[in-house]
């Protein structure tokens, strides 16, 4: 934004400038309507203190701050002069204050280069903490699967000693039910941790497409 503003004080600057020298050389060739021109001035205005019958002086003001640019002088022209000169001058400040100066690009540069590198450092962390819960996950997979196929094999045992034994179908009836209740529930922890694996997968992918893309440029 501020280049974009820097060049646009440029280009006014310069406008401001040939007009300045369209106007001088008008002048030259035709003469100059100075009452026309000091009322088409848009930041100034010029005041004008009677001193005498035939002369009077002239002062010129900024018209926000009041500011007097040029007082006192006798010549209309003059104090015109010094309204657009004073313009200049203050455009061409702006203009040098807009532009960044090269400690302060290496300033933001070296602030952008740690925060990159506190952020690589926060992602290789995170992506560290994402290994070890994922090796849980898995471990925690892997033992339920064994425990459900163990839940599975007890449940079949039981229903053929249920077979054996007509006296005690209900009670292993009742057994047997519990243990399908925990064989789905297992079923269904199985499946909310598979799927938390797959999340965490795509978010481990993700880190590390992230970790190759700001390593990149250090690696350059």
């Amino acid at each position: 934004m501020k280049n974009n503003l820097g060049k646009v004080f440029v280009v006014l600057t310069t406008f401001l400038s040939v007009a300045f020298l369209g106007f001088s050389f008008s002048a030259r060739i035709a003469g100059t309507n100075w009452p026309g021109e000091a009322a088409g001035l848009e930041n100034y205005y010029i005041e004008a203190v009677p001193v005498d019958k035939s002369r009077p002086t002239y002062t010129v003001k900024n018209k926000i701050t009041g500011e007097s640019v040029k007082a006192g002088s006798k010549l209309l022209p003059e104090v015109i002069l010094a309204a657009y000169t004073h313009e200049i001058t203050q455009l061409n400040d702006k203009i040098q204050a807009l532009e960044p100066q090269p400690e302060q690009i290496k300033k933001r540069q070296d602030e952008i280069t740690a925060h990159q590198k506190q952020d690589l450092k926060a992602i290789e962390a995170r992506e560290e903490e994402l290994k070890q819960e994922f090796e849980k996950l898995a471990k925690t997979i892997i033992d339920l699967s064994v425990e459900g196929d163990k839940v599975g094999q007890e449940a079949l045992a039981v229903w053929e000693e249920g077979k054996l034994r007509r006296e005690d179908v209900a009670r292993l009836r009742n057994h047997l039910e519990e243990l399908e209740v925990d064989h789905f529930q297992s079923l269904e922890q199985k499946k909310r941790l598979q799927d938390e694996l797959s999340r965490l997968r795509g978010v481990l992918a993700r880190l590390q497409r992230r970790h190759v893309q700001l390593k990149s440029p250090y690696e350059d």
